[in-house]
């Protein structure tokens, strides 16, 4: 009994080597506010870029794109997909929604394929299977007279 009651004080006398649940949390959070700052700090010393390639818009003849074939094109600097079907034309960037990977057009299935998560999106742009969070993102396309516009000027 008196070796377990002079351990225990020998205990009690000596601080621990592992830190208290009160310094864990302090540490932790004065952790946290630092990772804040310093993602601030980067946003000031480091500003997003903007796409050097201005939004022009892209023309081409109609005729290049029959009825049920696409066409891909450069618009603002982002690869663009103009789809012909009988009634309309659409166009959609094709980067992926989820992680910025390029997307593919399957005609067979007349879907969109993201091969980095096994995105899938319909032939509007909506998302039908994988991890993309938005649809596609839709671009103006319209046609004058005998040519095909992609994209609007800014």
């Amino acid at each position: 009994m008196r070796e377990t009651h002079d351990r225990e004080e020998l205990q009690a006398q000596k601080p621990s080597v592992f830190l208290s649940r009160r310094q864990f949390i302090q540490l932790g959070m004065a952790g946290l506010g630092a990772a804040w700052a310093g993602t601030f700090v980067q946003a000031r010393l480091f500003p997003a870029q903007r796409s050097s390639q201005e939004a022009v818009p892209v023309s081409f003849p109609l005729s290049e794109l029959p009825v049920g074939a696409t066409k891909t094109v450069t618009f603002a600097g982002v690869p663009v997909i103009v789809v012909r079907t009988a009634v309309s034309l659409k166009a959609f960037s094709l980067v992926c929604t989820h992680l910025g990977c390029l997307v593919q057009w399957q005609p067979g299935s007349m879907e969109f394929y993201c091969p980095c998560h096994d995105g899938r999106f319909d032939q509007f742009g909506e998302v039908i299977a994988g991890p993309p969070p938005v649809p596609l993102e839709e671009i103006t396309v319209t046609v004058d007279g005998d040519r095909v516009v992609v994209g609007e000027a800014v």
